[in-house]
């Protein structure tokens, strides 16, 4: 991984964090986005991430948001000069319910997080990808 940038959604703790900081640990550099609530959560990730030698940049955007995603992505893109990975991370499991006691609310917003948010992601990194190569 060294040399590489990696972006990382819902890198603000749990398994986001734990690739954040393995990435780190393999030679990435590592754009670590995660929703502004968690904005505490995405320093120490990125603190741990320094620890390692490699940089850092956070950015606050919510998966279910195109718009922020591409405008997190780039400002990332332009501190650190490219991306090479994403890491479509960030997900939910909602109320803790199964399935079918979902209310419609919960369900789409599980959707529009674990699937909607993954398709974002891609969407929002491809074009500024190293491995894009030309349009």
């Amino acid at each position: 991984m060294s040399g590489t940038v990696a972006v990382v959604t819902g890198a603000a703790r749990g398994m986001g964090r734990t690739h954040c900081v393995r990435l780190a640990e393999e030679g990435a550099d590592v754009i670590a986005l995660d929703l502004a609530g968690a904005s505490d959560d995405l320093a120490q990730t990125a603190e741990l991430v320094c620890a390692t030698g490699r940089r850092c940049v956070t950015r606050v955007a919510d998966v279910r948001d195109q718009d922020s995603l591409v405008s997190a992505l780039a400002a990332g893109v332009a501190e650190l000069g490219r991306l090479d990975v994403i890491v479509a991370n960030a997900g939910i499991y909602a109320d803790l319910a199964l399935s079918w006691e979902l209310s419609d609310e919960a369900w789409h917003r599980t959707l529009d997080i674990n699937l909607t948010g993954v398709w974002h992601t891609v969407k929002a990194g491809r074009p500024t990808s190293a491995a894009a190569g030309p349009s």
